[in-house]
Formats: C-alpha cells, structure tokens, sequence
C-alpha cells in the first residue's frame, strides 16, 4: 500500500461569497494519474464563457461515470478553474471518476439574465454527452456538483430541465434552494440584492421567484438522490433552505442525505475535507464506478 500523506492546501471557490480551505484531506493522486482537456468549446458566448474542462483518469471507457462540477459566484464571476484540486485528485485520480468544470455566462450590465446560465448549463452537458463516445467515458449519465449558485444551476438542471433523465444525483453545496424566500427578499441585503439582479426582478411574489427555485420544481418525477452541505451559520443562504429541500426529498420518498456544520457560514472554511470525502462517499453508493 502507498504511503498515505495529509496536505494542507488553500483553494478559494467565488460563489456567494464561498471562499474555503480544505485541511487535512488525503490524496494518493497526482496528475500523472489523469489526463487533462482544457478549453474545449461547446457554444458561441463571448469571453470564454461557453469553455469546459475535462478529467479523465487513467483507465477509462464506455462504463467510467462522469461528475460534473458548476461553479458559484453570485451568478455573475467565477468559472470552471474554482474546481477544487484536492477534489479532482479524490473523484479523479483515486477513485476514477471522469470530470468536467464548465463555464457559463454571467449576469453582466442587465444582460443574460435567468434563465440564459440554464441554457448553457443544458448546452454544455448535452456536449459532454456528445463527446463521451470519442473520449471514453459514460453517455448521457451525469453527477452533478454544485457550489452555492452553482448548486441552484445543478439542482435546477436536476429538477427542471433534465428531460432526458440524465441526472442521476446531485450535490448541493451551500446552494439556495427558494429564491422567493421571504426572511431574504425585500430585506434591502446582499443575498436579496443578488437574486433581483440575476431574476430581473425586485419582488419576491413575482412568479420568476418561484418558477427558478429548486424547491418547488422538486417533484416526486423530477427528483433525484441529493446530497446537502450547509454551514448552520450561513449568512447569504439561510440554512432553513438546506433544511427545507431535506424535508421535502424525504416526504417524496428521494434518497437524500442532510450534513449540517455547527459555527460554519456560507464560506465553509473548516470543513471542506470533509464535505469532499463525503462527496466521494455518496458518489459511490448512488453513482458507483462498476
């Protein structure tokens, strides 16, 4: 057996304010493990916004599960180099996942306002599907990681508009789940200020509000296994809303998995190791390499 080392590494992952280190995770990975696709084009958005990532381990085919990773950052930065190192070596170089980290397009002047970050949510896994064939790794199946609104995308894609039934889980890392919630909208904050720039729209009533939050497009027919990560202190995505989405998968009868870190916000500095290791460990009762 190979000498296991611990690492101390610091990795900043933009979404609602989601910046985080990992301390103490174990990797037997290095990137001679797996092999590296960068910049590949699946649409015609301007500044690199339609680019993805790929990272395939060293043995790979027609059988290998593909992890999807979306970043965060209010909708409007960030971009598909927050996916963390220290994750791909776990999924990738260890246990032989293959991934992807895309690109969309942000909120930006008023323009490309929801839904366009779903279009190319949808755009960009339809062209990982089309390239599964060529570069060897499973068709039209999907685990999708989510960071903070990076997890609205996943959980969006999941419940709403995956018609093919390519999802077959989710993993919610700090994401909101309610963009019409009440103990957020209208209270002139950052989070409130954030979801009426990405809707287009101030008022909390509005159907938009509703028609773009997870929660209530989860449904026992759109509804896939989901796994949820929240800081009880968060202080952008209450964590009620992590709480709330638990509850419902479960009255639906969906597996679903429910890890709550006492003292963490919305960054989840002390705890990323873990959420990682169980990622991996979710990966593989729900989605397992066969």
């Amino acid at each position: 057996m190979r000498k296991i080392t611990c690492f101390w590494v610091f990795i900043c992952i933009q979404t609602l304010g989601f910046s985080a280190s990992a301390r103490g995770l174990i990797t037997l990975a290095d990137s001679v493990n797996f092999q590296t696709i960068t910049n590949l084009v699946y649409g015609n958005a301007p500044d690199h916004r339609n680019e993805l990532d790929i990272y395939l381990p060293k043995k790979h085919g027609p059988k290998t599960p593909m992890v999807v990773f979306i970043h965060g950052g209010f909708w409007s930065k960030g971009g598909k180099h927050q996916l963390p190192k220290p994750l791909i070596d776990l999924l990738v170089g260890q246990k032989g996942y293959a991934m992807a980290s895309i690109n969309y397009r942000f909120v930006k002047a008023g323009a490309n306002k929801y839904p366009t970050q779903m279009d190319d949510v949808s755009q960009a896994l339809q062209y990982i599907s089309s390239k599964a064939d060529s570069l060897g790794y499973k068709k039209k199946s999907f685990a999708l990681i989510g960071a903070s609104a990076g997890a609205h995308l996943a959980l969006m894609y999941a419940y709403a508009n995956d018609s093919q039934k390519m999802t077959k889980t989710v993993v919610d890392i700090v994401g909101p789940t309610d963009l019409s919630d009440s103990t957020i909208r209208g209270r002139q904050g950052i989070a409130d200020a954030t979801i009426s720039y990405f809707l287009g729209n101030p008022d909390a009533k509005a159907e938009i509000a509703k028609t773009s939050s997870p929660i209530f497009n989860l449904s026992k027919k759109s509804g896939v296994p989901t796994v949820i990560f929240h800081g009880e202190n968060d202080e952008l995505v209450d964590v009620h809303q992590a709480k709330n989405l638990h509850e419902k998968l479960r009255q639906l009868g969906i597996k679903t998995e429910l890890n709550l870190y006492p003292n963490e916000t919305h960054e989840m500095k002390k705890s990323l190791a873990d959420v990682f290791i169980k990622t991996a460990a979710w990966l593989e009762k729900v989605y397992p390499i066969r």
